[in-house]
């Protein structure tokens, strides 16, 4: 038992790779990115270990900075792709995306109803006045899911 101790104590690289590579493990297994961070660090010091003969305490330190400034750089990116998600879209409310959007008549709105392409699909449509197929309109406001548009002038 002394023996294993000895080549742990006298190898820490392959502490810190196998740590890593058990926090990773446990990462699949569905940690939610909490495991992630932290095996990468363990990773990343294992391989530093491997270079530089540092101390234990030293390691310890390193992997505590790795971890926490990845896990803090991560939260950051995250936060920062949720804040640009969540302006984009509101929630429960897609279509609000829609406003806004410049496209053409499809089918003539005749008495204030009928169709505007958007992207590969149509929409129903609704307009206080009537508008020829291919004439150019933009997005106003949205009521369920009919779009309430309104002409564009070519002037």
């Amino acid at each position: 038992m002394s023996d294993f101790l000895m080549v742990i104590y006298d190898s820490p690289h392959w502490v810190f790779i196998a740590l890593g590579g058990l926090l990773l493990i446990a990462e699949l297994l569905g940690t939610g990115g909490y495991a992630l961070w932290s095996g990468i660090a363990a990773i990343v010091v294992g391989l530093i270990a491997w270079i530089l003969p540092l101390s234990w305490p030293v390691l310890w330190i390193l992997f505590s900075i790795f971890t926490l400034t990845s896990a803090y750089i991560w939260w950051v990116v995250l936060k920062k792709r949720d804040h640009n998600q969540s302006r984009k879209n509101q929630i429960n409310q897609p279509q609000q995306e829609l406003i806004g959007i410049k496209t053409v008549v499809t089918d003539a709105i005749i008495n204030g109803s009928g169709r505007v392409k958007i992207k590969d699909g149509t929409w129903s449509a609704r307009c206080d006045k009537d508008l020829d197929v291919g004439q150019s309109v933009e997005v106003i406001s949205i009521n369920g899911l009919t779009l309430n548009v309104k002409p564009l002038n070519h002037e």
